[in-house]
């Protein structure tokens, strides 16, 4: 084996890191499946959810820039896949990661209400983008009935599964946590006095 890779972590097998990463990129590929095979998963108001974009904005708050930007580079990749015409989710996902893990590396903590505004941003620049992109640019018509009809209630649909895609995030993070000292600090807590 190459003496570089067997020091790093993230390819050791039995190291936390390669399991967690390993666990994100199975939940991103099973939210690709989800996202993109019709019929798969519901609709709401004939408008699916973009997982994706919570997913890499949650996955970025733990994972921080270079996760959020790899992460995104899959996710994107994936979705690039199914999309008939090659569109630049790639680029997209991996500008949300690294900029929400940039956040998170110096201004913001990971928590649900963090994950909420950056989530909502991200997803709210996602849809406007395609819009524009492919109504305004495009020069189609209707193009406001299609941002009422498709895109809001896809930006709505998609930020009430954001908690959820948050949630198993955290859970697969912290699965693969070994700081003890939290668990350590409330043990020897005495709650009587």
């Amino acid at each position: 084996m190459n003496p570089l890779l067997h020091n790093n972590p993230f390819y050791q097998k039995g190291h936390p890191n390669f399991w967690r990463r390993f666990c994100l990129a199975a939940f991103i590929l099973l939210l690709s499946v989800l996202q993109n095979t019709p019929g798969l998963f519901p609709t709401f108001f004939g408008s699916k959810a973009y997982l994706l974009v919570p997913a890499v904005v949650s996955i970025a708050l733990y994972e921080k820039d270079m996760g959020g930007i790899f992460f995104g580079l899959f996710a994107g990749a994936l979705w690039d896949i199914y999309t008939p015409g090659g569109d630049l989710h790639a680029i997209f996902l991996v500008i949300t990661g690294f900029a929400a893990g940039s956040l998170l590396n110096n201004l913001m903590r990971a928590n649900i209400l963090t994950n909420t505004i950056l989530s909502t941003a991200a997803t709210a620049a996602f849809v406007t983008a395609d819009w524009l992109r492919r109504y305004i640019l495009g020069g189609l018509d209707s193009a406001a009935a299609f941002l009422l009809r498709y895109y809001l209630p896809s930006f709505i649909f998609t930020l009430a599964l954001s908690p959820a895609v948050f949630a198993v995030v955290f859970f697969i993070e912290q699965a693969f946590t070994k700081d003890t000292s939290v668990h350590e600090n409330l043990e020897k807590t005495d709650f009587a006095n």
